[in-house]
């Protein structure tokens, strides 16, 4: 692959794809390298058969759905392709890249990075054109793949909307077009933002911005005016109240995203208190910011050990996994830099995305160890073994093994515990997403 100096802001192209590019939240803070097809230029911008000469060499834009979009934002030069000759549109887009394509978009004046991370000018333009608020993430980890939610209070923002929650900027982002259902016109806040919707979105509010009407898709709307008048938890997620799974006096109560079958899944075979026991007499559990610590830690935990590139890992990948990981379990940080080296002897690349539930919190007394339920979704894109691809205790004795380059969706129950006398939990030294009662499959 070519290295190439980047030449201007429009010159970047800042997205993760498969083995032959570089990828992952760690290539992120390399400011002055990357990797590209064709780097965006004026060139291109001004002479429609370079475009089309480029465009052709993308294998994966013919047809798809977000083809306009993509190409209007290489025309704009915002964006670039790849050496193997594939856009991948349907790869995630993390915070720092979508506010570094907005702020590219529309134009704003970028300051310089004096030395530091390559998208501190980016945040910097995006708060002081009124585009971000530390409020809207609920951590500042810049290289989390950014949610739909978070995606639409930049995008609202950008189109001059004042809102005054969560559920009211899905629903203005619905009414002005922005954004439409996902599968049946699901909402899905908390789904993780593909490049091709980053793009489709930032061509949608140009349009707004220029005085353009956008098609609304009513169906979604009308989801999300019942969203934003509907009954809440601590973390705007809607509550429902039809249509229950099974064991829903489990728990205080089940929100609109989750599917039943992630509620009645079995639960870890240590597991005796229930998330409905603990809501009545447990106070590490009603407490909010307890359980936004423990969400946090482990989406923190596996974003890490779902997101690892060979090109790019070092040993600060281990510390900061083990930062969030029971500090006790010393083998465990020699076993994460170990891996490290093999990850880069195996030419490993993984990409995906935890969700932790707060309202899914059990207890084992047992062990006096509770577990939280996470969503998760992970796509061995490359490695040469299968043997150890993963940082998982029992991802070798699962039933599937798993195959290069498809997406896998599932549930599991992550233990938190900790070695001091304090909720400050961390994810427990024998985690894994393949333990029993998780449920595991090809996405959907």
């Amino acid at each position: 692959m070519k290295k190439v100096l980047l030449a201007s802001t429009a010159a970047f192209t800042i997205f993760s794809a498969s083995a032959l590019q570089v990828s992952s939240v760690y290539a992120l803070e390399k400011e002055s390298t990357t990797y590209t097809l064709l780097d965006a230029s004026d060139k291109v911008k001004d002479s429609p058969t370079q475009l089309i000469e480029v465009v052709a060499t993308f294998k994966d834009i013919k047809g798809h759905w977000a083809e306009s979009s993509i190409l209007t934002a290489i025309k704009q030069g915002i964006v670039s392709g790849y050496p193997d000759g594939l856009f991948y549109p349907d790869d995630k887009v993390t915070r720092a890249e979508f506010l570094k394509l907005t702020v590219g978009s529309l134009g704003f004046e970028v300051g310089t990075t004096n030395g530091g991370i390559w998208y501190g000018p980016y945040v910097g333009a995006a708060k002081a054109n009124n585009l971000y608020n530390e409020s809207d993430f609920p951590s500042s980890d810049w290289s989390k793949p950014m949610t739909r939610l978070e995606m639409v209070h930049v995008a609202v923002r950008a189109i001059g909307k004042t809102v005054a929650s969560d559920k009211e900027t899905m629903y203005i982002a619905v009414k002005n077009g922005l954004i439409s259902g996902v599968g049946n016109g699901r909402l899905d806040p908390d789904g993780t933002t593909t490049r091709a919707q980053a793009l489709t979105v930032i061509d949608r509010i140009n349009k707004i911005r220029s005085g353009e009407t956008l098609k609304v898709d009513a169906a979604t709307l009308a989801d999300a005016e019942k969203a934003m008048n509907a009954k809440t938890d601590f973390w705007g997620h809607v509550i429902r109240t039809t249509d229950l799974p099974n064991n829903a006096k489990n728990y205080p109560y089940i929100l609109e995203e989750y599917p039943n079958e992630m509620y009645e899944m079995k639960p870890y075979q240590s597991i005796d208190t229930t998330s409905m026991q603990l809501s009545k007499n447990d106070i590490a559990y009603n407490y909010k910011s307890t359980l936004d610590l423990w969400k946090k830690t482990t989406e923190a935990y596996y974003g890490q050990i779902l997101n690892v590139d060979y090109r790019t890992i070092d040993e600060k990948w281990a510390t900061k996994a083990f930062s969030n990981a029971n500090q006790s379990s010393r083998s465990m940080l020699a076993a994460m830099k170990r891996y490290v080296q093999y990850v880069k002897s195996n030419k490993i690349v993984i990409t995906g995305n935890v969700v932790a539930e707060p309202s899914m919190v059990m207890l084992s007394k047992r062990f006096g160890e509770y577990y939280i339920r996470v969503k998760f979704e992970f796509t061995l894109k490359s490695f040469n073994k299968y043997e150890g691809v993963m940082f998982d205790p029992f991802m070798g004795d699962h039933s599937i093994k798993f195959k290069k380059g498809t997406r896998y969706e599932g549930y599991a129950d992550i233990p938190l515990t900790t070695n001091a006398n304090d909720l400050d939990l961390k994810v427990g030294g024998i985690t894994s997403l393949f333990n029993f009662g998780s449920i595991v499959r090809v996405a959907k």
